[in-house]
């Protein structure tokens, strides 16, 4: 049985010497009350970039305006029973550090990257900002 393949795209917004952490709401589909960087599905007819800095806007109230690119990861695939994710990750120099919220999380931090292992993450989530970091 072949499983279908969702893109998606994970960004990964710096500070200073500061990431910006997300965490998850109850609301949404996957990873509740789990830190992550700022993830959309990528939607037809979409780049994964467009998709990065779409999602960015929408979830933190950052203006694509604010972002200056540093680094892209190749595509990595984490599977599920029933799907297999294809996650675009990029790191972002972030002109401001102040976040506006939607509905799809209930707190953000901007925590140092060695910090991470003091939150709850999503599990690829202290790699990918490793794999990102070494990348600029």
């Amino acid at each position: 049985m072949s499983r279908p393949t969702r893109r998606v795209a994970t960004s990964i917004l710096l500070h200073g010497d500061r990431i910006l952490i997300l965490k998850r709401s109850a609301a949404v589909g996957s990873f509740q009350h789990h830190w992550s960087g700022v993830s959309g599905f990528v939607e037809t007819g979409e780049e994964p970039l467009e998709t990065s800095q779409r999602e960015v806007e929408e979830e933190t109230g950052i203006s694509r305006a604010s972002l200056e690119l540093l680094a892209r990861a190749p595509p990595r695939l984490t599977e599920k029973p029933d799907r297999i994710f294809e996650v675009h990750s990029f790191l972002y120099r972030c002109a401001t550090d102040r976040v506006q919220l939607d509905w799809e999380n209930d707190e953000f931090a901007w925590v140092a990257p060695e910090a991470l292992r003091d939150y709850r993450t999503v599990p690829w989530l202290p790699e990918m900002v490793s794999t990102l970091m070494a990348e600029q």
